[in-house]
C-alpha cells in the first residue's frame, strides 16, 4: 500500500472514525484520498472550499503536494497551504471542532506546510540557483530550511561578484544581503577594488587622488607606501627632501628623514653632519644627530683583553674600556654589551642605552628592541625606554606598529606601548607582513588581518605568510598550495611542491614531473619535465630563466616556456651579469644567453658571478673568471670565496688571506680565518685569539695579547 504523510494518515482515521456522527462531502472527500482516488477527493474538496476552507484547503494541499498522481505541483500545494492556514486562523471555534474530528488541526496543517517545504527544498537544491533560493526564502518564511537558504543564497550572489569583482559588484552585494556571512570579506574586497580602480595604473597621480578621497580606505597604507616608493627610485637624498615636503602627513616621513641622513652619513663624519644639518635645519631627530655628531669620527671594534671585551677605534685605540663579559659590534650608534649574565647595550662614547639588567636583548625593529628579564618579555625604544613592560612571555618584532606576543600561554598582537591591540585568542602568532599575519590554533595555521579580523580560518598545517604579496604557499595532509590574501585558493593543495613566485611564475611538481603556474593560478608552461631532487632547491625562475630537467639533461626556459638554453648539459648554473656556468660531461665552463661559448668546459666547477666575477675550481685549486670569461686569477688557491666587496677569502697550504679581483694580496695568507669587518677592515683569527687587519697595508691594526702563539692546550 502506498505511503501517506503522517498527518494526512492521521486525518484519514479521524475521518473514519467520524463519519457516523457527520456524513457529507468532506468525510467523503478525506475517505477518497485515504484510497488514493486523487480525481474524486479532488473534486469533493473543491466544493467544500468555501464552506470548511481550512480543511478542503489543506486536502487540496495533499493531492498536490504527492508525486503519484497528475496534479502534483508544489506551487499549487503550497499555496492550498497557505490559504488552509489563513482559513484556520480566521475560523470561529465551532469550525475549529468540526474539522479537528477530521484531523484537521494547527499541528497537521504545520505538517503539512513542513512536508511541502522539504519537497521544495529537494528541487532548490538540485538546481542550486540564486533565484530559486530567493523564491524559496519568501514562499516559505516559516521554514526551518530557510537559515540554509539563505545561507547557499548569500554563498552564490559573492560568488556572482567576485566572478564581477568590481567595487559595484561588492556594494550591490553588501546592500542586497548586509547580513552575509560573507560581509565581512565582501567588505575587504570591496576596499581593494576601490583602491584598484582608483589606481589602475599605479601612478602617483591617481595614488594621491586615491589617498585624498579614501582616507579611512583599506589599503591606504599600502598606497602611501607605494608613493615613498614611487617618489624616491634612486634613494637621492634630493628625491627624500621632496617628498617629505609634498607629503608630510605621509607616515613614511621618519623613514624618509632617516633615509635620507643616512645617504649623507654612509661615511660617518663631523663634515658630512654639519652639511646634511645646513641643508636640512628640520631634521626632527635632532638628539641622534648629535648623539653621531659627538662620535662622528669614531669607527669603533669590540676588543678582548684580559678576558673581558671593550672597544677601540679605527687607530687601535681603547675608546670603551675591556669591562664588558661580551661586545658586539656597533648598529646604527649602539652595540651590545654584557655583565654579570646581564645584556645591554652602550653607545660609542661608553654610556648605557639600554640598561645592562636584562637576560636578553633583540636586535631593533621600527626602532624596537624586545628584550627579557627572568622569563617575561616586553620591548624597549631607541632610547632605552621601557615602552612595553615585562609583561609578557613572548614578544616578537613589530611591523607597522603591531607585534605578536603571548600571555599566559596565549597568543595576540600588541601595539608599541603594550596594549592589545588583537586579543590573546590563539595558541601561536607569527610576525606580521603586509598587513597578515599568521596565527595557529589546535594545531592549524590560518591568516587575520590587522584588526583582528578572519581572512583563512585555521585549516592548513602551514601557511608561508605573505611577505611577498598577494600570495602564501599552503601546506595541508603534505600537499602544497597557494591562496592569495583574501584566502582564495589560487593552487589547490594537493602537489608534491610548490616553489615560491619569482618572475611572476611558480614551480610545480607532482610524480617526478615539473611545471609552472602563473600568480592566476593557471598553468603557464605544462608539468612535462622531468623533476629530480635537485629540482625542488633550483628550479624556480631566476632573472627571467629557469633550470629544467628533460630526457636527462638539462637546459633553460624562458617565462613563457620556451627554450632559451636547449637541455644538453649534465648540470647547468644560473644567469648572473651575462654568464651562465654549464657542464659538459665532467667539466664546466660558460655561456651566454644567447647560447654563445664564452669559456671553454675545462674547470671541474664553475659558480654563478657575484659582483662580476665567478670562482671555478680544477684540481682542487681555485680561480676567478671575469665577465668576458676571462681568467683574472688562475686556479692556485685551496679555497675562494665569493666577491664581497671587491674582497675574496683565499686560502693556501700556509693559511688564509685576503686577496682583491686581481689576485694582489691584500692580507697575508697567514691566519685561520678571516671576516671582513668593513670595507677597510678584516678580522683575522690563529687559535682562540683575534686581530684586525687593515686592507690597505695588510698590517695589524691591533691584536689579542698572544696572538700567534702556541696554544697551552
Amino acid at each position: 500500500m502506498r505511503k501517506l504523510a503522517r498527518g494526512v494518515v492521521a486525518v484519514v482515521l479521524a475521518c473514519t472514525c467520524a463519519t457516523g456522527a457527520w456524513a457529507g462531502r468532506l468525510d467523503k472527500a478525506f475517505a477518497a484520498l485515504g484510497q488514493f482516488d486523487y480525481f474524486k477527493a479532488r473534486e469533493l474538496f473543491l466544493k467544500e472550499t468555501r464552506k470548511h476552507p481550512a480543511a478542503a484547503w489543506y486536502g487540496l494541499s495533499v493531492i498536490t503536494g504527492r508525486a503519484d498522481n497528475p496534479f502534483f505541483q508544489l506551487d499549487s500545494s503550497h499555496a492550498a497551504i497557505k490559504r488552509s492556514m489563513a482559513a484556520y486562523s480566521a475560523a470561529d471555534a465551532r469550525e475549529r471542532a468540526q474539522v479537528a474530528k477530521l484531523g484537521v488541526d494547527s499541528a497537521a496543517l504545520h505538517a503539512q506546510f513542513n512536508q511541502v517545504g522539504a519537497l521544495a527544498w529537494k528541487q532548490v537544491i538540485a538546481t542550486d540557483r540564486l533565484e530559486d533560493y530567493q523564491r524559496f526564502i519568501e514562499a516559505y518564511a516559516g521554514s526551518d530550511l530557510v537559515g540554509q537558504a539563505k545561507d547557499r543564497r548569500d554563498e552564490l550572489a559573492f560568488q556572482q561578484a567576485r566572478q564581477v569583482n568590481s567595487s559595484a559588484a561588492y556594494r550591490k552585494f553588501l546592500e542586497n544581503y548586509p547580513d552575509a556571512k560573507e560581509g565581512y570579506s565582501a567588505r575587504t574586497r570591496l576596499q581593494e577594488a576601490i583602491f584598484r580602480e582608483a589606481a589602475p595604473d599605479g601612478s602617483i597621480a591617481q595614488l594621491e587622488a586615491f589617498i585624498r578621497e579614501h582616507p579611512d580606505n583599506l589599503y591606504i597604507r599600502e598606497a602611501q607606501d607605494m608613493v615613498l616608493k614611487l617618489s624616491t627610485p634612486h634613494g637621492t637624498p634630493e628625491e627624500y627632501a621632496a617628498f617629505i615636503r609634498r607629503y608630510p602627513d605621509n607616515p613614511n616621513v621618519p623613514e624618509a628623514w632617516r633615509s635620507m641622513y643616512d645617504s649623507y652619513t654612509r661615511d660617518l663624519s663631523v663634515d658630512n653632519i654639519t652639511r646634511f644639518l645646513k641643508e636640512h635645519p628640520d631634521y626632527p631627530y635632532i638628539n641622534e644627530l648629535m648623539n653621531d655628531y659627538q662620535v662622528a669620527s669614531l669607527v669603533l671594534y669590540p676588543f678582548r683583553q684580559g678576558g673581558h671585551w671593550g672597544f677601540i677605534d679605527n687607530t687601535g685605540t681603547e675608546r670603551i674600556k675591556a669591562e664588558f663579559d661580551f661586545a658586539e659590534p656597533f648598529i646604527h650608534g649602539q652595540a651590545q654589551v654584557g655583565r654579570d649574565g646581564l645584556s645591554g647595550s652602550v653607545n660609542k662614547l661608553g654610556k648605557p642605552v639600554i640598561p645592562i639588567s636584562y637576560d636578553d636583548v633583540q636586535d631593533y625593529h621600527e626602532g624596537m628592541a624586545t628584550v627579557e628579564l627572568k622569563g617575561r618579555q616586553g620591548a624597549v625604544d631607541r632610547n632605552g625606554h621601557l615602552a612595553v613592560l615585562l609583561d609578557f612571555e613572548e614578544v616578537g618584532e613589530f611591523d607597522h606598529g603591531l607585534a605578536a606576543a603571548t600571555k599566559q600561554e596565549r597568543s595576540g598582537y600588541i601595539d608599541e606601548h603594550g596594549a592589545v591591540e588583537i586579543p590573546f585568542a590563539y595558541d601561536g602568532a607569527m610576525r606580521f607582513h603586509n598587513g597578515l599575519a599568521v596565527v595557529v590554533q589546535a594545531d592549524k595555521s590560518g591568516v587575520v588581518d590587522a584588526k583582528g579580523e578572519w581572512v583563512v580560518p585555521c585549516q592548513y598545517d602551514w601557511v608561508e605568510g605573505f611577505m611577498e604579496m598577494p600570495f602564501s604557499r599552503v601546506r595541508r595532509a603534505g600537499r602544497m598550495g597557494i591562496i592569495n590574501r583574501f584566502g582564495d585558493v589560487l593552487l589547490d593543495a594537493k602537489h608534491d611542491h610548490v616553489g615560491p613566485f619569482r618572475d611572476g611564475l611558480a614551480l610545480v611538481i607532482d610524480k617526478g614531473k615539473s611545471g609552472y603556474v602563473a600568480r592566476n593560478g593557471q598553468w603557464a608552461v605544462p608539468q612535462r619535465f622531468e623533476a629530480n631532487a635537485l629540482t625542488i632547491g633550483m628550479g624556480d625562475f631566476h632573472n627571467g630563466l629557469a633550470r629544467v630537467l628533460s630526457g636527462g639533461k638539462w637546459g633553460m626556459l624562458d617565462t613563457v616556456g620556451n627554450w632559451v638554453i636547449q637541455p644538453q648539459y649534465a648540470d647547468i648554473g644560473v644567469l648572473e651579469s651575462g654568464l651562465i656556468p654549464v657542464k659538459r660531461k665532467n667539466k664546466w665552463g660558460y655561456i651566454k644567453r644567447s647560447f654563445a661559448n664564452v669559456v671553454d668546459a675545462k674547470y671541474d666547477q664553475a659558480w654563478e658571478l657575484h659582483e662580476g666575477y665567478g670562482r671555478v675550481e680544477v684540481g682542487g685549486l681555485y680561480g676567478l673568471v671575469d665577465s668576458t670569461g676571462a681568467e683574472v686569477i688562475k686556479p692556485r688557491y685551496t679555497a675562494l670565496g665569493d666577491m664581497v666587496g671587491g674582497i675574496l677569502v683565499a686560502s693556501a697550504e700556509q693559511g688564509t688571506g685576503a686577496v682583491d679581483r686581481t689576485g694582489k694580496v691584500l692580507v697575508p695568507l697567514l691566519y685561520d680565518t678571516v671576516t671582513p669587518v668593513d670595507k677597510a677592515v678584516v678580522k683575522v683569527t690563529k687559535g682562540n685569539r683575534f686581530g684586525y687587519v687593515r686592507l690597505a697595508d695588510g698590517k695589524f691594526l691591533w691584536k689579542e695579547e698572544g696572538f700567534g702563539e702556541p696554544s697551552a692546550n
